[in-house]
């Protein structure tokens, strides 16, 4: 498991090796409870950190599943479970 500070090196990998970002957009990563990874796109960071924050909580625990990546395609931010401290 990553800290706050990073994604896993699989997921930072497969979100890098799909199009490019649109410039001042950013990327959600969530791995899916199948282990699957599923990738949008958001022309925000407010929405697709909320994006983020749900997909993790859709989980029944509370360990991050979802990560935000910049326009650059660099791991600014983690989804966050609501039950989470």
């Amino acid at each position: 498991m990553s800290d706050d500070s990073t994604a896993p090196d699989w997921v930072s990998e497969a979100v890098r090796a799909r199009r490019p970002v649109p410039r001042g957009s950013y990327r959600v990563a969530v791995v899916e409870s199948s282990g699957d990874l599923s990738v949008r796109d958001f022309a925000d960071r407010e929405t697709a950190q909320q994006y983020a924050n749900d997909a993790a909580s859709e989980s029944d625990h509370t360990s991050t599943l979802a990560y935000v990546f910049d326009d650059g395609l660099r791991f600014v931010a983690r989804g966050r479970h609501y039950a989470a401290p």
